[in-house]
């Protein structure tokens, strides 16, 4: 079967997968079209299932079951280097948390739970101290959804990440689901198990999804560059269950064998690509990846002069940066075409931070669940149907404002979206006065 015919078959095993057909006849219908299926092709065809019309939530749903069908039968991809088993490459600390993820879902909390279940319920602290622990799983898929994803998006893989982010969503809603479940005094042992067998399942899954397939399409796409980044930002973010990993860096001879397989890299960028294009039609396939390095890095390139005239005054660039970093506020700048250009650098931002979104569609840097709503206030201000958007939400204990702003020039054209956070925790506390007369003899 050429590319093509290779793709519509695989969106006739998943479409007939979302119509209600069975994993068994699913399954066989691969196993008799196919010895093998690249990741690109199964990403591919998902998307082509959402281009369609299919509610992405639907893939969400089923996409363990996908993973399922093609299990065993995802080609390997053979590569130069492996540098990505070297401590502190990304994938190396991706993988290294995964395991001790898996061994906390093992040997602690299913563990703990048969003690339970066998009548000692003296073990329930227990179990809860180390559901609270799992949570900590939200850094990692943080650090996967910020950084990881920034760079597939720049290679035009967009699917994965969106199917994967909602999924992420879904385990950290069923976490707390059962921790919640688990300290009121209605638990009992059958739904216990089975919530706690739904968050172990969907975990399990998101590990082989993430080792399986995002990890071998990331490293047939991602430069050496790309990875060190990754390796640089992910400090901002932080890591799960492990402390901060050694520094890495490329050696010198995975440099050399970098610039020897560039073809075959650019080729799978380009199958990647193709994979798509064979449902969704034709595209420029050179175009398309010199405007996705454009947009995500030309801010890199950009000069400036030392002095920056406003119409207000002057700032020196320093002391600019300087205002920035001091600002009780995180700030968030969103071009006219809703990407992401600025971000100030505040010494504790609520919301992490890194260069890698520079460039990256806003809508991508939120789940999926609330794309829409981000969407509907960009359009919102750029129609003048309104000007301002605010929110307020509870976050590990405090209290979070969240602020949107539309950007206009004097001619009332749209430039683009200002987001300002703050936290208002200790704000709200404020009573009285405290004058600046009433310090003055503390000085």
């Amino acid at each position: 079967m050429n590319t093509v015919e290779r793709q519509k078959k695989i969106v006739e095993i998943l479409s007939l997968l979302h119509e209600g057909g069975s994993f068994e006849e699913a399954k066989r219908l691969f196993n008799e079209s196919f010895e093998g299926v690249d990741v690109t092709e199964i990403t591919a065809a998902e998307k082509a299932l959402l281009a369609s019309g299919l509610d992405p939530s639907e893939i969400q749903r089923l996409c363990n079951v996908h993973a399922a069908v093609f299990k065993g039968a995802i080609n390997e991809i053979h590569r130069s280097n492996y540098e990505h088993e070297q401590p502190g490459h990304p994938i190396h600390t991706l993988k290294l948390e995964n395991k001790i993820i898996q061994s906390l879902l093992d040997d602690e909390i299913m563990w703990v739970f048969e003690k339970m279940a066998a009548g000692d319920w003296s073990y329930r602290e227990r179990l809860l101290k180390a559901l609270e622990e799992l949570l900590t799983i939200d850094i990692h898929y943080q650090r996967k959804e910020t950084l990881i994803f920034s760079y597939m998006e720049k290679y035009g893989i967009s699917a994965p990440p969106k199917v994967m982010w909602g999924v992420d969503d879904s385990i950290r809603s069923a976490i707390k689901e059962v921790i919640s479940y688990l300290s009121s005094e209605k638990a009992a042992i059958n739904p216990l198990r089975e919530k706690l067998e739904t968050v172990q399942k969907e975990i399990e899954e998101m590990i082989f999804k993430e080792e399986e397939i995002m990890t071998p399409m990331t490293l047939d796409t991602f430069t050496l560059d790309d990875w060190e980044k990754i390796a640089h930002d992910s400090k901002d973010i932080g890591y799960a269950f492990i402390p901060e990993p050694l520094p890495w860096k490329a050696s010198a001879s995975a440099r050399k064998s970098e610039e020897e397989r560039e073809p075959q890299r650019l080729a799978a960028i380009k199958q990647a690509q193709e994979n798509t294009a064979a449902i969704a039609g034709s595209i420029d396939v050179e175009t398309a990846e010199q405007n996705a390095n454009e947009e995500y890095f030309d801010w890199q390139k950009a000069q400036s002069e030392a002095t920056v005239v406003l119409p207000t005054g002057t700032l020196q660039l320093a002391e600019l940066t300087a205002l920035f970093q001091v600002l009780p506020v995180d700030l968030t700048f969103v071009d006219k075409n809703d990407r992401v250009r600025f971000f100030s650098e505040g010494k504790s931002r609520v919301f992490p931070r890194t260069t890698s979104v520079i460039g990256r569609e806003v809508v991508n840097c939120h789940p999926p669940k609330s794309m829409h709503i981000v969407q509907q206030i960009l359009d919102d201000f750029r129609t003048n149907v309104r000007e301002q958007a605010d929110f307020w939400i509870d976050m590990r204990g405090r209290k979070i404002y969240i602020r949107y702003f539309a950007l206009k020039n004097e001619a009332n054209e749209y430039l683009g979206c200002l987001e300002v956070t703050q936290d208002i925790t200790e704000i709200q506390t404020i009573e009285g006065q405290n004058r600046l007369l009433d310090n003055e003899s503390n000085n």
